[in-house]
């Protein structure tokens, strides 16, 4: 008895350094990455572009700072600033397309997920691409990841979708003005499936359809509106053609 005692302390001291020593690392980490973008776009407009189906519907925002979230960078009709994934398993069918895209690229670290969705070290060296740290390590379930400011001090949020991950971000540089577009948040697939096999395709969708809770994702995005509204309240957000998104937000709809 005394002997599996001594076995959980260590255990639970072992697991405690290496947060430690993880959450050390994100930090040091994310300071480097995200301290250049804090109010970097103060009086501008970003645009943050998912991959949903309604992403083919947008009329692009002149003028506005344009950041890709996974496969959207696919969507030929903008051309993006920024490029932001931290899902191997949601990039690597597009990966000449990443290699050759000229912008500022920013590949995440989950740190203690599912390897297979781990973006191999060799690929962000090869794209020049800024590192950051999620909270996976921590949170291993979405509804559990905490919603942050101090982007530049800790792992941000991986709640769920890419869209919430990258909110922290767009926040973090206090614009006039969040669109929201492509983000659909209810779980009906893609804009695009190009390079993507029809197994592919489908085998992704199921994953997405048995993955995601949509009343808790919706729940997390009242999150990020609550998180606006207390540190960033000058910043307006809008959804573009709203989908899962509808009413929680300013709806725009651009073919009305």
């Amino acid at each position: 008895m005394i002997s599996k005692i001594k076995d959980k302390i260590r255990y639970i001291n072992e697991r405690n350094n290496w947060y430690t020593a993880i959450s050390i690392a994100a930090s040091k980490c994310n300071g480097e990455t995200f301290s250049p973008l804090k109010n970097k776009y103060v009086g501008k407009s970003v645009v943050v572009c998912g991959a949903g189906p309604s992403l083919n519907n947008y009329n692009p925002i002149e003028g506005a700072v344009h950041i890709a979230l996974n496969r959207a960078l696919l969507y030929e009709k903008v051309k993006f600033d920024y490029f932001f994934a931290d899902d191997w398993d949601g990039i690597n069918f597009m990966q000449e397309e990443i290699n050759n895209y000229k912008c500022e690229k920013f590949l995440g670290y989950r740190c203690g997920g599912m390897s297979f969705r781990e973006i191999p070290e060799s690929f962000r060296i090869k794209n020049n691409a800024k590192k950051y740290y999620t909270d996976s390590y921590i949170f291993p379930t979405p509804q559990n990841s905490k919603l942050v400011i101090d982007i530049d001090k800790m792992p941000i949020s991986n709640a769920y979708n890419m869209g919430l991950q990258i909110m922290q971000i767009a926040l973090f540089t206090n614009p006039s003005t969040i669109y929201l577009v492509g983000i659909d948040a209810d779980a009906s697939g893609h804009f695009s499936y190009k390079g993507l096999s029809d197994e592919k395709s489908k085998k992704i969708d199921k994953e997405l359809k048995e993955y995601v809770d949509i009343k808790k994702m919706k729940d997390k995005w009242l999150e990020i509106k609550e998180l606006r509204d207390v540190y960033y309240p000058d910043t307006k957000i809008i959804s573009i053609n709203p989908v899962g998104l509808k009413g929680i937000f300013i709806d725009q709809y651009q073919n009305e």
